[in-house]
């Protein structure tokens, strides 16, 4: 399963950013739990360092006063 991750050049689920373009990639696999569409479970999904960081920002609620927190996206071919 790794090798074929590596043969892939995985990308950020959220962002479309590559291995190269950030320092960490984490992969998970979402589980059957309420809120989780059924056609995920089970299917590998990726997050970066970055989008790690906006969301623990959201969550913190870090300085929402100022508007959304934009985290730039490309153009996902997959």
């Amino acid at each position: 399963m790794i090798a074929k991750m590596k043969a892939r050049q995985f990308r950020c689920s959220f962002c479309g950013k590559s291995k190269g373009e950030v320092a960490n990639i984490m992969a998970g696999t979402p589980q059957a739990i309420p809120g989780v569409p059924r056609r995920m479970v089970g299917k590998s999904a990726f997050i970066c360092d970055v989008c790690v960081r906006h969301c623990t920002q959201l969550v913190a609620g870090a300085d929402m006063s100022r508007g959304p927190v934009v985290i730039p996206s490309k153009d996902l071919t997959l």
